[in-house]
C-alpha cells in the first residue's frame, strides 16, 4: 500500500499539471485573434492567367517522354502554365511524394531553384518586401512539421519575421508563418503534447499520459477502497448522529491502569482527541502516519490500515498495535497509552521578533505565567495556530531586507486552525525565555499557500501570546561520556544544534571536543556566525566549520555542501575514531539523508546517529 499511495501522489503531480496546461491552453484558444493565430497577415492571393490551351503541347507527348508517371496535372507558376508529373504521390499533400516540372509550351524540364522559390515566395506576399535568405531545408520544418518534402524556406525582413514555404517538387506555396503563428504552434504543442513536434494529437506522449492517468484513478480507487474498508468513511449522518455528540471512550496507562473514560467527539481524529485533553502521545511527522511514534494498543478487531502494517510487526498488529493518527473514535471503545510524552500545556508571550537572516527569524516568548518552562536542549514545542487571516509578505520587514522580497508572490489567504512544530534554540540555562529560529516558508506561485504556521508565528507582534504544548525531549545529547559530538546542520535545522552545543559548553562546561558542521547558501544565511565564532575562541574544544554552496566574492571559508566537507572529515580526522563518535543531524531531509547514507557507508552504526525529523 505505500508504494501505491506514492504512485498516486507523483501521478497526481503529473496530471494536475496537465490539466493546468489544459486549461490555460484552452482559455488562449478561445481568446486568441484567429487572423493573426493563422500566420497570413501579409499574404494576398495569387491570380492565375487565362491560359492558351492551344499554345500547349499535347499532354500525352510528355507522358509518353516520363517514366514511372502516376498522374498529370496542369499548374500556374508565376504566371506560365506547366505540367506537374507525380511518379509517387502520397494519400494526402504533406505525405512523401515524388513530383517533377515540364514547361507546357516549350516541353522542356523546369527546376524549382532559389530564384524561383523566392519569386513564387514574393508573388504571394502582400507589399513590398526585402528578402533576408532563401535556403533548401534538409530537415522538417518547425513551422509545418507535418511537411514530408523538401521544400525552400524564404525568410523576409517585416516586424512579424516572415518565412514562406514553397515545395521544392512541385513549387507548390506551402504557406505562411510569422512570429505571431509560432507563438500559437507553441500553445498547441502543449496542449496536445506534441512535444516531438509531429504535428499532430495522436502521439506518444498522449498514450503514455493516457496510461498514467488510468493508473492514477486506479490507485486512486484502490487508496479509497483501503481507506473505506479501514472505517475512514464514516458521514456522520449515517451513523445516527451529529459532530455535536461525543462518546466515552475509556482510557489505561502501559501499565493497565484505568485514567477513566474521556469524552471525544464523533468521527474524531484520536492523536487530536487525546492532546485536547493533555494527553500529548510523541509524533514528529504531523499525523502523516510515517513517524510511527503515536502508538496505542487496542482491540485487534480494529482494522489495521497501510501506515499501522508499516510500522509494526506481526505480533505487534496481533496484539493490538495502532497508530493514533491514523484511527478515529468511532472504531473503538478502549484504548491502552503506550508512550505518553509528558508535557503541559502554556501561553506563551512573545517577547521579541526580530529577522536574523532575509528569511529567518529569532522568536523569543516567555510563559504568561512567569514561571520558567524547564527543557533539556534538543527539545521542541508544538504551536496552536489559529485560523486566521495571513499575508504572505511578513509585517515590519527591514529596510534593508525589503529587495529579498521583492519577487515572492504577494497574497492574502485564510487559513484553517493547525499546529506546527518547532525546536528551541537555547540551552545555556541562563535564561527563563524560550528562543526559537523560524524560516518562513515563501509560496512558490500563486495558487500555493505560502508556510502557514512560520507566516502566522512569525508576523505576530510583541506581547501577542499563543497556545503551545510541550517542551517535548525526544532529540537530546546521548548520556556524557566524554565522546566527540559531530553536529552537521542547514538553515533553521540550527536550532536544536545551538542548544545542544550551548548546554555542553556553556550549561555542563564539557571538555568532549565538539564538531560543527553548518550549511547555507551565502554569507546572509549564515545565521549565529559571530555566536559561534565567539564560542570557538572561548572553548579549545569547539571547532566551528561553516560551509556555503553559493559564496559571495569575498568569502574565504569553505564552499560546496556541508556533507562533503563532513566525508573529508571522516577519511581523515576521525577515521581511528569514529567507532566513538557520536553525530547529530537536523535540517533539510535530502542533507539528512544523504548524510546518514554518508555515515553508514563509513561503518557508523545507528546507535551513534541522533537526528531531528526536519518536518
Amino acid at each position: 500500500m505505500p508504494m501505491i499511495k506514492t504512485l498516486h501522489k507523483w501521478l497526481s503531480l503529473l496530471v494536475g499539471l496537465q490539466l493546468l496546461i489544459w486549461l490555460g491552453t484552452g482559455l488562449y484558444f478561445n481568446l486568441m485573434d484567429h487572423e493573426k493565430a493563422s500566420g497570413t497577415q501579409n499574404r494576398q492571393s495569387v491570380e492565375s492567367p487565362t491560359v492558351d490551351l492551344q499554345l500547349l503541347i499535347d499532354p500525352k507527348t510528355v507522358l509518353q517522354a516520363g517514366t514511372n508517371v502516376v498522374s498529370l496535372s496542369q499548374v500556374i507558376l508565376l504566371s506560365h502554365p506547366y505540367y506537374l508529373l507525380a511518379h509517387e504521390k502520397g494519400l494526402y499533400r504533406h505525405f512523401k511524394s515524388h513530383y517533377s516540372l515540364v514547361d507546357a509550351v516549350t516541353g522542356k524540364p523546369f527546376v524549382i531553384t532559389k530564384t524561383i522559390a523566392t519569386a513564387i515566395a514574393l508573388e504571394s506576399y502582400k507589399g513590398s518586401a526585402k528578402i533576408i535568405s532563401t535556403v533548401k531545408l534538409t530537415e522538417k520544418s518547425d513551422d509545418f512539421p507535418k511537411e514530408q518534402n523538401s521544400l525552400w524556406r524564404v525568410n523576409i525582413d517585416d516586424a512579424l519575421n516572415t518565412s514562406v514555404y514553397v515545395d521544392a517538387g512541385s513549387g507548390r506555396l506551402i504557406g505562411h508563418s510569422n512570429d505571431d503563428k509560432r507563438f500559437v504552434d507553441f500553445i498547441f504543442m502543449l496542449h496536445f503534447m506534441d512535444y516531438a513536434s509531429e504535428g499532430s494529437f495522436n502521439n506518444v506522449q498522449i498514450i503514455v499520459f493516457a496510461i498514467f492517468t488510468l493508473f492514477f484513478a486506479f490507485t486512486g480507487l484502490i487508496w479509497t477502497v483501503e481507506l473505506a474498508y479501514n472505517g475512514q468513511y464514516k458521514p456522520a449522518l449515517l451513523l445516527g448522529r451529529t459532530l455535536a455528540n461525543r462518546k466515552m471512550v475509556d482510557i489505561f496507562d502501559k501499565h493497565d491502569k484505568s485514567l477513566g473514560p474521556l469524552a471525544m467527539f464523533a468521527h474524531e481524529n484520536l492523536l487530536d482527541s487525546l492532546l485536547n485533553h493533555d494527553i500529548a502521545l510523541p509524533s514528529t511527522c504531523g499525523g502523516g502516519g510515517t513517524c510511527g511514534r503515536c502508538k496505542i494498543v487496542v482491540d485487534s478487531s480494529v482494522k489495521m490500515t497501510s501506515a499501522d502494517k508499516s510500522q509494526f510487526t506481526a505480533h505487534e498488529l496481533k496484539s493490538g498495535y495502532r497508530l493514533a493518527c491514523q484511527h478515529n473514535s468511532d472504531e473503538l471503545e478502549q484504548l491502552t497509552l503506550v508512550d505518553v510524552t509528558e508535557a503541559a500545556s502554556q501561553e506563551l508571550r512573545l517577547i521579541s521578533s526580530e529577522f536574523i537572516s532575509p528569511y529567518i527569524k529569532e522568536l523569543r516568548f516567555k510563559s504568561v505565567n512567569d514561571r520558567p518552562v524547564k527543557f533539556r536542549a534538543g527539545a521542541f514545542m508544538r504551536f496552536f495556530i489559529p485560523a486566521a487571516k495571513g499575508n504572505s509578505i511578513p509585517a515590519y520587514l527591514p529596510a534593508e531586507l525589503l529587495h529579498h522580497w521583492q519577487d515572492v508572490v504577494h497574497m492574502e489567504y485564510e487559513h484553517l486552525a493547525c499546529s506546527r512544530n518547532y525546536s528551541l534554540a537555547n540551552g545555556d540555562g541562563q535564561s527563563d525565555e524560550l528562543v526559537f529560529t523560524v524560516k518562513i516558508q515563501t509560496s512558490p506561485n500563486e495558487r500555493v499557500k505560502p508556510g502557514i504556521g512560520s507566516s502566522y508565528i512569525c508576523n505576530l507582534a510583541p506581547g501577542s501570546t499563543i497556545e503551545a504544548v510541550g517542551p517535548f525531549e525526544e532529540f537530546y545529547a546521548l548520556p556524557s561520556s566524554g565522546k566527540p559530538m559531530v553536529m552537521i546542520g542547514a538553515g533553521s535545522g540550527m536550532a536544536p544544534l545551538k542548544a545542544l552545543i550551548e548546554e555542553q559548553l556553556i550549561q555542563k562546561n564539557s571538555s568532549r571536543e565538539i564538531y560543527f558542521y553548518f550549511g547555507a547558501r551565502s554569507q546572509l544565511d549564515l545565521i549565529y556566525s559571530d555566536h559561534f565564532q565567539q564560542l570557538s575562541e572561548r572553548f579549545s574544544n569547539f571547532h566551528y566549520l561553516p560551509v556555503l554552496s553559493r559564496p559571495g566574492q569575498d568569502w574565504g571559508g569553505a564552499t560546496g555542501y556541508v556533507q562533503d566537507h563532513l566525508a573529508k572529515y571522516l577519511a581523515t580526522g576521525l577515521q581511528k575514531a569514529q567507532d566513538k563518535a557520536e553525530f547529530y543531524l537536523c535540517g533539510p531531509a535530502a542533507m539528512m539523508e544523504s548524510t546518514i547514507d554518508l555515515l553508514k557507508d563509513h561503518g557508523i552504526g545507528d546507535n551513534a546517529i541522533s537526528f531531528d525529523k526536519f518536518e
